[in-house]
């Protein structure tokens, strides 16, 4: 009966032995088929290691490789440090966002004001005082329209105007009021056009658009105002014509006597 018992002891324990060599081998197998899987649909991506803000130089410390889901990476990914080498932001980067070709600059274009201008756009520079910039409220980024008032008259000449700097700041990290002294705002040529035309002709006003509202008004095509016509001329008026008269002196009194023609 003790044989029996320490029989059937071996052979459980045998078998247990055999399950659970046989179960480590399939997850073993299982988990080197998931490896390979991801190793095939994995791909190498540069990212920001830091925060950077635009116009920022891109220095080796500030990124890093990352290995992510191939049907994850946007397009123009950069996927080589060496690619970001004399490279600057355009736009703000934060921590962990992958870097695109688009949202880099050459160190070498310019300043870096330059290197945030979209293509074909411009920069101009208007002056503006407490009233004219929103009481101080503008930020880089933000959107506004420009009003232009040419005596009695008011109206919207521009709008959704991008700010790109106020006074010589590109960025910042505050949301609290600052007056400054000039405001920097990006425009196409005709635009440029325009915004000088009216800060030159007349008075600029500022107003702050909601960033959500894409809505436009209809604006006045021109800034001159439209000339009236020129009176026609009066027609001519016939001349009286006056009788010829003659001076008819009496001693001490005189007269004048009509002569018939």
């Amino acid at each position: 009966m003790k044989t029996r018992t320490l029989l059937l002891f071996v052979l459980s324990v045998a078998f247990g032995l055999g399950a659970a060599w046989m179960a480590n081998n399939w997850l073993n197998q299982q988990n080197r088929a998931a490896l390979a899987q991801a190793d095939a649909q994995s791909a190498q991506v540069v990212v920001a290691a830091i925060d950077l803000i635009p116009g920022a130089p891109i220095e080796p410390l500030h990124v890093q490789l990352k290995e992510i889901d191939s049907r994850l990476v946007p397009p123009g990914a950069l996927t080589s440090l060496d690619q970001v080498q004399n490279m600057v932001a355009k736009n703000n980067l934060y921590r962990g966002d992958v870097l695109r070709k688009e949202r880099l600059a050459p160190i070498g274009q310019g300043s870096t004001l330059s290197v945030l201008l979209e293509p074909g756009m411009r920069a101009v520079t208007v002056r503006v005082n407490d009233v004219i910039g929103v009481a101080g409220f503008l930020l880089p980024g933000n959107r506004v329209d420009i009003l232009f008032t040419d005596g009695n008259m008011t109206r919207t000449v521009l709008q959704n105007l991008k700010v790109l700097a106020v006074d010589q700041t590109q960025h910042t990290d505050e949301n609290r009021p600052k007056l400054v002294r000039a405001v920097t705002l990006e425009v196409d040529p005709e635009q440029a056009e325009r915004l000088v035309n009216a800060s030159s002709n007349g008075r600029i006003q500022l107003a702050l658009r909601n960033p959500n509202d894409d809505r436009d008004l209809e604006v006045t095509a021109a800034l001159d105002p439209v000339p009236e016509a020129a009176p026609e001329p009066a027609a001519p008026q016939p001349r009286e014509r006056r009788q010829a008269t003659i001076d008819l002196i009496k001693g001490t009194s005189q007269q004048q006597v009509p002569v018939k023609s």
